[in-house]
């Protein structure tokens, strides 16, 4: 036999709107990670992201693996991306 109390109440607008308020969470900005080289200073996530629109010219799949590979004395970022290997100019800011 079941009770009368443990049957499930209708939700409220109110309810539902709690719960999903509840239910996200707060955004948080991606860090800003910068390298300084003598009076040269690059943003990483900028060079990150230069070298995934360069691997996206010539390939339309997904980015699954991702590293890159500053080298200041060659004025260069390689970045190796789903295997394939690529190189961009490295610009300081």
């Amino acid at each position: 036999m079941k009770k009368a109390s443990a049957e499930k109440q209708p939700e409220t607008p109110q309810s539902k709107q709690a719960k999903k308020s509840a239910a996200r969470k707060a955004h948080t900005p991606p860090p800003e990670i910068h390298l300084e080289i003598g009076s040269d200073s690059y943003n990483c996530m900028e060079l990150l992201e230069r070298a995934r629109a360069d691997y996206r010219l010539t390939h339309k799949t997904g980015i699954h693996s991702c590293r890159i590979y500053i080298k200041p004395e060659e004025n260069a970022v390689y970045y190796v991306i789903n295997k394939v290997e690529g190189k961009i100019p490295l610009i300081s800011q």
